[in-house]
C-alpha cells in the first residue's frame, strides 16, 4: 500500500489499530506540511523564527524516533546514519510565502524502525505524520493554546476555529493510537506537547503576517497575536478614540486595506476591513488622500504600556 494523503493515513491507522496485517506500506509525498503566509513582508521568504519552528518540528521527529529505536526521548542516541535519514526539505514558492515541508523520508524511516514489531512501527509513523500535518490535529494544537487565554481572547480565537464533521472521531482514533504506542514506549507521550509548542512558535514568529493558512485552517493577524507568546494581550487593552488625521498612504493587504494615519496624538497604520469596508468608502478615502484633505477618524486602538501597537479604522468623514 502507498500512502499519499491524510485520508489514506487515517484509514490505514484505523485498520492497523484493528489488528489488520499491513505489510509493505510505503509513503509518497505524505506527510507534507503546507503553509501560506500573506503580507507585505512575505515574498518567497521566511524569517528566522519560522525556520527555527520547522527545525523544532524536525527535532520532534528525531526524539520520537529515538524513543522507538533506542528507548530514550533524546536525539543524542541517534546513530549517524539515522540522523542522515531524518532530514526534511522545505520549498518556498514565488509570490506570497507558500511553503511545503516534506516529511515523507522521516515517516518512511520511522515505519521501518521496529523490526520486531512492524505493526507498532507503522502505527507510530502514521500517528506522528498526522500529528504534524492533519488539519483536525493542528486545530487541536491551537485550541489547547486558546484554553490558556483570558475568556474574551479565548472566545475570539476559538470563533476562527470551526471543527469539521468527522474531526472528533479522528481525534479519538489518534488518542487510541497514542495510548497503544505509549503502553510500550511511555516517553512517546511527550511528542504531542512538543509538536504543539512548535506550532505555537511558528504562529508567534508570524505575528507580522496578515494571515497564516495551514491545511485549510486560516488564522488572521489578530488570531496570530493571540497565539503569540511575544505580544500577550490583556482584556480591556482596546480603546476607541476620535482624531483629526492626514492620510499618508492606503495599501491593499489580503482581504482588507491598511490606511496610514497621522494626527496630533496618533500615528499608525490602521486596518480598514469588513463590515465597515465598502467599495464606495475605499474610493472615498483614496479621493481624500489624493486631495490632501484631513479626515475625522474613529479608531479602535490596541494599547499596551501606553504604546499604540495597532489600530482599526471604524469610520471617517472629511474634516470641515
Amino acid at each position: 500500500m502507498i500512502v499519499t494523503s491524510d485520508k489514506q493515513a487515517w484509514a490505514l491507522l484505523e485498520a492497523a489499530l484493528e489488528g489488520n496485517a499491513l505489510d509493505n506500506t510505503n509513503f509518497k509525498a505524505w506527510p507534507v506540511l503546507a503553509i501560506k503566509l500573506s503580507g507585505d513582508d512575505y515574498e518567497s521568504s521566511l524569517n528566522s523564527g519560522q525556520m527555527a519552528a520547522l527545525v523544532q518540528l524536525k527535532n520532534v521527529f528525531g526524539r520520537a524516533y529515538s524513543v522507538v529505536a533506542h528507548g530514550a526521548y533524546d536525539m543524542r542516541r541517534l546513530k549517524a546514519d539515522e540522523e542522515d535519514e531524518l532530514q526534511f526539505k522545505t520549498k518556498v514558492k514565488k509570490g506570497s510565502s507558500i511553503l511545503e515541508t516534506d516529511f515523507t523520508p522521516l515517516v518512511q524511516a520511522f515505519a521501518n524502525v521496529v523490526a520486531a514489531n512492524p505493526q507498532l512501527a507503522l502505527i507510530s509513523a502514521l500517528t506522528l505524520g498526522l500529528l504534524l500535518v492533519s488539519r483536525p490535529v493542528i486545530l487541536k494544537h491551537y485550541e489547547n493554546r486558546a484554553k490558556q487565554l483570558d475568556i474574551e481572547d479565548k472566545k475570539l480565537l476559538l470563533s476562527a476555529m470551526k471543527p469539521q464533521p468527522g474531526d472528533a472521531e479522528k481525534l479519538a482514533l489518534l488518542d487510541r493510537a497514542v495510548k497503544k504506542i505509549t503502553d510500550t514506549f511511555p516517553q512517546f507521550a511527550q511528542v504531542i506537547p512538543d509538536a504543539r509548542a512548535a506550532f505555537w512558535r511558528f504562529a508567534a514568529s508570524s505575528v507580522d503576517a496578515d494571515s497564516l493558512t495551514i491545511d485549510g485552517l486560516t488564522l488572521s493577524q489578530d488570531d496570530l497575536e493571540l497565539l503569540s507568546t511575544r505580544r500577550a494581550r490583556r482584556t480591556g487593552d482596546k480603546t476607541h478614540l476620535n482624531a483629526a488625521c492626514s492620510i499618508k498612504y492606503v495599501r491593499t493587504s489580503a482581504d482588507h486595506f491598511i490606511v496610514g494615519l497621522e494626527g496630533k496624538n496618533v500615528a499608525l497604520g490602521a486596518k480598514f476591513m469588513k463590515p465597515q469596508l465598502t467599495v464606495a468608502r475605499i474610493k472615498r478615502i483614496f479621493a481624500l488622500m489624493a486631495s490632501g484633505q484631513k479626515i475625522e477618524a474613529k479608531l479602535e486602538v490596541r494599547v499596551v504600556d501606553k504604546a499604540n501597537l495597532s489600530g482599526r479604522l471604524i469610520s471617517f468623514k472629511p474634516k470641515e
